[in-house]
């Protein structure tokens, strides 16, 4: 066996070894000089470009030659050149298409050539030493204060630096003919030549192109001007105007298409939260609620509290999950509302998204931020309501109106209370004054490779009413931050924990101010609850000692990974979870009861709530960008595996010894279980989307998702849906561009997909079974729901087309948009036989409910100078809701006294009302049937209850250091009137005492026969009261206009002077005054058209602010 090819005739053995290994060594990198140069020469390369981006050059080089280019997206996206070869080789090509850039190519396989940065020879290396110089000077703005944290970069390399608290950067070893590239969030963007000393550089603050404004849109983000879907955000500088404790109340009277109420003034209460209407017909078991995602992580979005504790205090609606969360951790909220934003959440996303972002961690030197606010909140309208005279009045004429005479009860009129006595109960029992006190800490810095953020805060909130009542919140919030030094690796992790604790009443007290206006004090001399005589015997004072107590522990942890695979090819994964636990607990003691009801150890009542619910989620995903065409195409893939658990347990006990010993469920004689549930709930789905950007002027968007969820049968877990949006920016056209110079941005987008929804109770289609009887003792199990394995997703259909407009640089920018939402395959109950044992089953019915609407957006820059800044900005919002139909008819469902086909879901069938009969002084209602009695069939009227329009007005003006923003929030809509909450005017009833005062337009009442008036005669009886009561609160026949206009927000502040700062050793300082809910103009008669019941309103808020930057 010979082990050479060849010997020349020369035996090889004879030659010495060090001369061998240098033949061998010389033919081998021959052999790859030849394959590098040579293997490339038969390709045959023409080009003639001028001033064309490199990476449009390569790619006419690969479509000749067929080699693969790789490079550095970032390193070459701004790069030109100029190249005129013709019949060229490979390396002809590329050598003139890279000289005088710091660029080389390599080869990296057969067919595959690498572009990246040229490594500098040693003598280079000696010679820019020797040419290098240091490099520093000043960033500042217009005003010449310094912009810290401007970034500084030497073009075309990747030395950069950022600016300092003085504004000041030093950059060492700088070529002597670099350029430096400057940039500041913002400002607009300089180059200048460097030298060793650049003195001040001054950046001018420019309008934010559209197309420079990031939004997260969830699984991606995207640019406010390449979007294809509807959008809208809310940023941290707007919260930070506001004193507020819910995120959601950032939101209110700023997004168009989102109605945000919130429902009570109560500490923690709860919000309506609906994104272009409500879409379900059966809103007790199908969710209208949006999804909340906070920093990738789905939040909860239902009542986290338990009706048995809370519901006497916070109404059905209960406690919003997000009072968890501190509202300035918040970097930006972004809510998707058509279906090309919403759809790659599938079912989860039907009724919207909110995208809840956290500050996260930033490049540059330590910072310590302080922000402290000391306020207050009180009730911010009062009623108009009867004093002691006027009372005293109406009650004698309404025992006249009767034919009667005051009893032994009617306390108020005959002589027991003083007739000459006047409390004014909305100050007793509402008028107090709820402290704030908000503190924050934030710690951030670190490098762009790695950085951090960590920040505690602690709130407190007062109430209104009498005692020391009120809610602590202490939340922790950390960001970090880390990516590799070749940049490929990057990893960070976001982590909130908070624990509220509220000592609250377990009763709303603001019905009791409708007390009589001589009813005695609530305590006597000595300090006790008043039960004089037993005339007293609900004594509003009672009800403080009826407590409601809640413990909430909130943990929120999200972990993200990033992977560049290569150039256009990303590996990303997230894993987050979620975990919410609250205790509650709401006690009557012994002593909230009167002495004259002889209550015993049995009247003791504690109920126990415990609520837990979690959330595990991952979410692998890989994204690829390429160059395709003239255009470049982006595509995702990625998958969700979610798992939820949520338990409830309510249990009451009685029986306790002593009321010291009711926080104790050991100690309760009796026990019995108010409501245990347990429901595990698990989602996959896999997603996708493929975006295509031609030009910057033509952008379709594609999504699609097949969703699995558990609470379906076999055979319906499984659904599709998906998406499509599309936009042009006419503006990038050329004839525009010409013709129409003063139009900045010009943008036409469309969008359809199809979502569904699986917002319902877990388990709801297998058969279920109750204990209700029992049987020679032993209890029995009876069926109360039948089995529907068939019964699936509703389905969401949503388009919209949309313009958006920006002029004179965008100084004036318009959006505008018609949305037309379709929801169908409702889950309702369906009438069953009697024979089945069962009155109805939940099943799907091809009802259909529409949801359309116009949305208005315009922002105006009225004034833009170095001392004066002038925005103005307003959104409208019209609404239109309808059931277009119910198949099978309404009239043999449970929904007959409910809806009707061709009228929105948010309506009253009431009767008729033509006013008040002169004759008779009573209501005259229309007896459509003739019988002579009201019944169902004489209800046909369709009274309204929603909005019609809203919006808001916001405007934003600076001079120098001083700033005033102010935001008008208006609705015109209908609600219930105060009739709905009293009554009727006239009666009075001594076991509670209650809802017996009346607003003074009762006065305007009818007297004597020919009176034509609005409010019917006063009367005392039972049998007024209970015809009153099913008109106004079982029928809901009295809705009046309740349209408001508020000044929802007022925030001025004061900006410390840089110089004054310097010698200080503070970075920044701002001093602010904020207000929420600072009046209402109105014509509704009650205590707030927001809430529209008599229930505490939302608070008026004051507070001042100290923010500091070291």
């Amino acid at each position: 066996m010979y082990k050479n090819a060849f010997n020349l005739g020369m035996p090889f053995y004879g030659l010495p070894k060090k001369l061998l290994l240098i033949m061998k060594l010389t033919t081998f990198i021959l052999i790859i000089s030849l394959v590098q140069v040579s293997a490339k020469s038969f390709s045959q390369i023409s080009l003639n470009e001028n001033n064309k981006s490199i990476i449009e050059v390569l790619e006419k080089v690969k479509k000749q030659s067929g080699f693969v280019f790789l490079y550095d997206y970032n390193e070459l996206k701004d790069v030109k050149v100029n190249v005129s070869v013709n019949n060229a080789s490979i390396s002809t090509a590329l050598n003139s298409i890279l000289k005088s850039l710091p660029l080389e190519y390599k080869m990296s396989g057969a067919k595959t050539i690498a572009i990246v940065v040229k490594e500098p020879s040693f003598i280079d290396r000696i010679i820019d030493r020797i040419a290098a110089i240091d490099v520093k000077g000043r960033i500042v703005n217009d005003k010449g204060e310094p912009l810290v944290g401007a970034s500084v970069t030497v073009k075309g390399t990747n030395k950069s630096t950022k600016t300092n608290d003085k504004g000041e950067f030093y950059l060492p070893n700088v070529d002597d003919k670099a350029t430096l590239q400057i940039s500041y969030i913002g400002y607009g963007n300089l180059e200048i030549a460097g030298s060793a000393d650049m003195g001040d550089l001054k950046l001018s603050e420019v309008n934010e192109d559209l197309k420079e404004i990031e939004i997260n849109a969830g699984y991606y983000t995207v640019t406010d001007r390449e979007r294809t879907g509807s959008i809208s955000r809310v940023t941290s500088e707007t919260i930070a105007k506001q004193p507020i404790n819910n995120p959601l109340q950032a939101l209110q009277g700023r997004v168009p298409g989102v109605v945000i109420e919130q429902t009570t003034g109560v500490p923690g209460g709860g919000f309506n939260v609906q994104i272009r209407g409500r879409s379900s017909i059966n809103a007790a078991a199908v969710g209208n609620n949006p999804l909340y995602v906070i920093d990738g992580v789905n939040y909860p979005s239902s009542n986290i509290s338990s009706p048995a504790a809370s519901s006497a205090l916070l109404n059905t609606i209960g406690v919003n999950p997000l009072s968890n969360i501190n509202p300035y951790d918040i970097e930006s909220i972004e809510i998707l509302k058509d279906a090309d934003a919403t759809a790659i959440y599938g079912s989860r996303g039907a009724n919207g998204v909110i995208l809840i972002t956290t500050k996260k961690g930033k490049s540059g030197d330590t910072r310590i931020n302080m922000d402290i606010t000391q306020g207050f909140n009180k009730v911010g309208h009062r009623l108009d309501l009867l004093n002691t005279e006027q009372y005293l009045e109406m009650r004698r004429e309404a025992f006249k109106n009767d034919g009667l005479v005051p009893g032994a009860l009617d306390y108020d009129v005959n002589g027991t209370w003083d007739s000459t006595k006047y409390t004014d109960w909305q100050k007793e029992i509402i008028g107090g004054t709820a402290n704030t006190s908000n503190a924050t800490l934030n710690i951030s810095g670190g490098t762009q490779k790695s950085n951090y953020i960590i920040g505690v805060n602690y709130y407190r909130e007062g109430t209104v009413f009498p005692g020391n009542f009120g809610l602590n919140r202490v939340s922790v919030h950390s960001n970090l931050n880390f990516g590799s030094a070749n940049n490929r690796f990057y990893a960070s992790f976001t982590s909130n924990y908070s624990r509220t604790k509220s000592n609250l009443l377990r009763n709303d007290l603001t019905g009791r101010i409708l007390l009589s206006p001589n009813a005695p004090n609530l305590f006597d001399e000595y300090g006790n609850v008043n039960w004089a005589n037993g005339a007293f015997n609900t004594n509003p004072a009672a009800l403080l000692f009826r407590t409601y107590n809640s413990g909430t522990d909130n943990i929120i942890g999200n972990l993200n990974i990033n992977y560049r695979i290569a150039n256009n090819l990303v590996f990303k994964a997230s894993v987050g979870y979620t975990n919410v636990r609250r205790n509650e607990l709401a006690k009557i003691p012994l002593v909230a009861y009167a002495p004259s009801t002889a209550p015993t150890a049995n009247s003791r009542i504690s109920d126990f709530s415990n609520n837990f619910t979690s959330s595990l989620i991952a979410e692998p995903q890989l994204t690829y960008s390429m160059k395709l065409g003239l255009g470049e195409l982006n595509a995702l893939i990625g998958g969700s595996f979610q798992e939820d658990y949520r338990s409830i347990s309510n249990i009451r006990g009685r029986g306790f010894t002593s009321d010291a010993l009711m926080e104790n469920i050991a100690s309760a004689s009796t026990l019995a279980a108010n409501g245990v549930s347990y429901a595990q709930y698990r989602y996959v789905a896999v997603f996708a989307r493929l975006n295509y950007n031609l030009q910057s002027k033509y952008l379709i968007n594609l999504t699609a998702r097949r969703d699995g969820s558990s609470r379906f049968g076999d055979g319906k877990q499984f659904a599709n849906f998906g998406a499509i949006g599309a936009a042009w920016i006419f503006s990038e056209e050329s004839t525009i561009k010409q013709r129409l110079s003063f139009l900045s941005l010009g943008k036409l987008r469309v969008s359809y997909g199809i979502t569904g929804n699986d917002q319902i109770p877990d388990y709801g289609y297998l058969q279920l079974w109750s204990s209700q009887d029992s049987y020679q003792g032993v209890s029995t199990l009876s069926p109360s729901r039948i089995a529907n394995r068939a019964f699936s997703w509703e389905t969401n259909k949503k388009a919209e087309i949309a313009l958006q407009l920006g002029f004179i640089q965008n100084r004036i920018t318009l959006e505008s948009s018609y949305y037309w939402n379709r929801s169908s395959n409702q889950l309702v109950p369906q009438s069953l036989p009697l024979s089945t044992g069962n009155g109805s089953i939940i099943a799907n019915l091809p009802a259909t409910v529409r949801n359309s609407g116009l949305e208005f957006f315009t922002n105006f820059k009225v004034l833009g100078t170095s001392e004066w800044e002038w925005t103005s900005g307003i959104n409208l919002t019209i609404p239109k809701n309808k059931l277009i139909s119910y198949p099978g008819g309404l009239a043999n469902s449970g929904y007959a006294s409910t809806y009707i086909v061709g009228e929105p879901l948010s309506i009253n069938i009431t009767y008729n009302i033509r006013g008040v009969n002169p004759e008779t002084g009573l209501y005259d209602i229309q007896d459509v049937d003739g019988n002579g009695i009201l019944n169902a069939s004489d209800r046909y009227v369709a009274k309204f209850l929603g909005q019609k329009y809203y919006g808001g007005f916001q405007n934003t003006l600076r001079y120098r250091e001083f700033t005033l923003d102010f935001l008008f929030s208006f609705n015109k809509q209908t609600g219930l009137d105060y009739k709905s909450s009293v009554v009727n005017p006239g009666y009075f009833d001594s076991s509670t005492n209650a809802s017996v005062n009346q607003p003074v337009l009762v006065l305007e009442r009818w007297q004597q026969p020919g009176n034509q008036t609005s409010a019917q005669k006063f009367s005392t009886t039972v049998s007024s009261l209970n015809s009153y009561s099913s008109l106004a609160n079982t029928q809901g026949t009295f809705v009046t206009d309740a349209s408001y206009i508020r000044l929802k927000n007022l925030s001025f502040s004061y900006k410390f002077p840089r110089k004054f700062l310097e010698s200080l050793k503070i970075v920044d300082a701002k001093l602010s005054l904020q207000g929420q809910n600072i009046f209402t103009l109105t014509n509704y008669v009650g205590l707030d058209p927001e809430t529209r019941t008599m229930s505490l309103p939302p608070l008026r808020a004051l507070s001042l602010g100290l923010n500091l930057t070291f």
